[in-house]
């Protein structure tokens, strides 16, 4: 089983499909902080946001706050949103519906669910299901804007695939669930009590040290027959299973895992256009200015500015 560590850089390589998100936690994590930094803010709410010991925190001392830790990059993100929007406008570049699906599709992948992956989005960034499809509208718009003008032939989309061709093979996607314990003793009673009948889900979340996965019955989602970040034993233990098998216990440093395979599926492979399309865009990146760069330079075209009091800075 993958450390904590390792799973949180999985989980990294995963959010990589939705890069501004990192920043849109920052962006979207509160509506109301959001409503509070544009002055939006309902003169019938409470002045009073928080109380402790009868002391009360103030709704203008918690955005002074907001703004003195957060600010700047909260408006720097609104600023990319609107300049990426100008450009993107006026070089006629829209982003369809299809597209977005089809990103949220290849994000949502690496879950045990879409619910399973909204809800994470929700506890560790604090978006909701439209803050997430909106960053997704914009990384894919900053990423149209970037590349829009390069040109790649047909020829280097043929030499890059002949080079990567491994990279397009087909490879099964399991759908694991797991118990992890500190001892080969405990791992043998977790054994013990699922051959007596006890349900797999109920005990993951009564005993599993990994508190990510015990929260979601042991579900850890879809893995790769060959993902880099999962011992390669225990894939091969988890690829000779049939679905519903239980497998265990299973060493690694430390702790010992308990494994059902829940689904494995080979996924749908992309058509040779939708192929090639990929390949384009890809290659198309490598060549552009950096994604946070042209931010910056999009910024300067579009003559932006920041005026904030510093007195909140200090």
């Amino acid at each position: 089983m993958m450390t904590r560590q390792e799973r949180a850089l999985r989980n990294a390589v995963i959010l990589l499909a939705v890069a501004t998100i990192m920043l849109g936690g920052l962006l979207f994590w509160s509506l109301r902080v959001m409503a509070a930094l544009k002055g939006d803010v309902s003169e019938t709410e409470s002045p009073d946001v928080a109380s402790a010991g009868g002391q009360p925190i103030t709704d203008q001392q918690w955005v002074d706050e907001l703004k003195k830790k957060h600010g700047d990059e909260v408006l720097i993100a609104m600023l990319n949103h609107i300049v990426v929007s100008k450009e993107a406008e006026a070089l006629d570049i829209t982003v369809t519906d299809a597209e977005v699906k089809k990103e949220l599709e290849r994000t949502i992948a690496g879950y045990g669910s879409e619910a399973q992956y909204y809800a994470q989005m929700e506890t560790e960034l604090g978006l909701s299901r439209k803050q997430v499809r909106e960053e997704i509208v914009y990384r894919l718009t900053l990423q149209a804007v970037a590349t829009a003008g390069i040109t790649i032939s047909d020829s280097e989309i043929d030499d890059y695939l002949a080079s990567n061709a491994e990279r397009f093979l087909p490879k099964k996607e399991m759908q694991l669930s797991m118990i992890t314990v500190s001892t080969d003793k405990e791992a043998e009673r977790v054994m013990d009590r699922l051959e007596q009948g006890e349900e797999f889900a109920a005990l993951a979340r009564e005993v599993s040290i990994d508190e990510e996965s015990a929260v979601n019955g042991g579900s850890i989602g879809t893995v790769e027959e060959n993902d880099p970040f999962w011992p390669e034993g225990l894939l091969e233990t988890a690829a000779g299973l049939n679905t519903g098998d239980i497998a265990g216990p299973l060493e690694n440093g430390d702790n010992y895992a308990i494994i059902r395979l829940e689904k494995i599926t080979m996924p749908k492979q992309p058509s040779e256009k939708e192929l090639r399309a990929q390949v384009r865009q890809e290659l198309a990146l490598e060549q552009s200015v950096p994604l946070q760069q042209l931010e910056s330079d999009l910024r300067a075209k579009y003559d932006t500015s920041i005026n904030i009091d510093n007195s909140l800075q200090d």
